[in-house]
């Protein structure tokens, strides 16, 4: 069976256009929750007629990326997702992580409020402590289940489509593509956000999310492909705040605006752009993944016919 045919149509789509016969490298980004967008985008890319040759992932993108090029239907991948993220043990995980959503969690601008919960944390002597002594905030008990339920216990280089996933080693400073080894422990690795999340020991390597200054992994991409890249970024909206009192507030803050800032530099390097409208989602907020993975899947169509219609004028 050809890796283009992988992706069925899981229903009959008037608007979708079908292509003539290309290749495509995809480069999934990170943004934590809205990267459940990329489900749909894989799906709406395999929809076209476009033969995905290698699936580059970082951050939530690598996790993503992993269960797209393990799972023979697409719309089996994201129904297996749906159905962890609506489950009892998921959500009181969440509930117990992060806390009732507020009302203002959905607006674009400011701080999420997981991160006023961090100021709240770093103003209490314990949790002071624990960020200048341990090697992070959180346990990432909930991530590792998460990934141990969604992906195979098998070698990056035994799946039915190339992958590679993208960190950083934080001894080294140097960026690191794995396309071999522990599938489930370099997701763990690509997704292991600094200082949030501890980092994942690879050899004589301390791997942790690049996300920051490498959101979308377009260049690396772009060196694989034999014909098309595909970029998709699910990054977030950075607007204007209100407030930024404390040494917290202004370093995450700073990370955001890094992040927004290199971001457009990345996607120089995609021959086609797929940005689902996703950023003004927090990136904790697993609650409504069937909207983002439609999301996903209604930019890809549109990316795609786009693109096309302009190359074939």
């Amino acid at each position: 069976m050809k890796l283009m045919n992988r992706f069925r149509r899981a229903q009959p789509q008037e608007h979708i256009h079908k292509l003539p016969p290309r290749k495509a490298v995809v480069a999934l980004g990170g943004g934590g929750a809205r990267g459940l967008a990329h489900l749909g985008t894989v799906q709406a890319i395999g929809e076209s007629g476009v033969q995905i040759e290698r699936i580059v992932g970082v951050s939530m993108g690598s996790l993503a990326g992993a269960l797209c090029a393990s799972v023979v239907e697409a719309s089996h991948a994201q129904a297996k997702t749906i159905q962890l993220l609506h489950s009892p043990i998921f959500q009181k995980r969440q509930q117990l992580l992060f806390g009732a959503k507020s009302s203002d969690d959905h607006e674009a601008s400011g701080i999420s409020s997981w991160f006023r919960r961090a100021k709240k944390y770093l103003q209490a002597h314990r949790r002071l402590s624990k960020a200048v002594t341990s090697p992070a905030l959180m346990s990432d008990i909930a991530l590792q289940e998460a990934i141990d339920c969604l992906l195979p216990d098998i070698d990056i280089q035994d799946l039915p489509i190339p992958l590679s996933i993208v960190a950083v080693d934080l001894l080294s400073g140097q960026r690191v593509i794995l396309e071999n080894g522990s599938l489930r422990k370099a997701v763990r690795a690509s997704t292991a956000i600094p200082g949030i999340f501890p980092a994942v020991r690879w050899n004589d390597m301390l791997l942790s999310d690049i996300g920051v200054i490498e959101s979308v992994p377009a260049m690396i991409a772009r060196s694989y492909a034999s014909d098309l890249t595909i970029a998709v970024d699910v990054g977030q909206t950075v607007g204007r705040i209100q407030r930024c009192d404390t040494a917290i507030e202004a370093m995450l803050r700073m990370d955001d605006i890094c992040e927004r800032m290199i971001r457009p530099k990345l996607m120089t390097m995609a021959d086609i752009l797929v940005q689902p409208n996703v950023g003004h989602y927090p990136w904790f907020d697993f609650t409504q993944p069937e909207k983002l993975i439609e999301e996903g899947r209604r930019a890809a169509h549109l990316a795609l016919a786009d693109a096309f219609s302009i190359h074939a004028a």
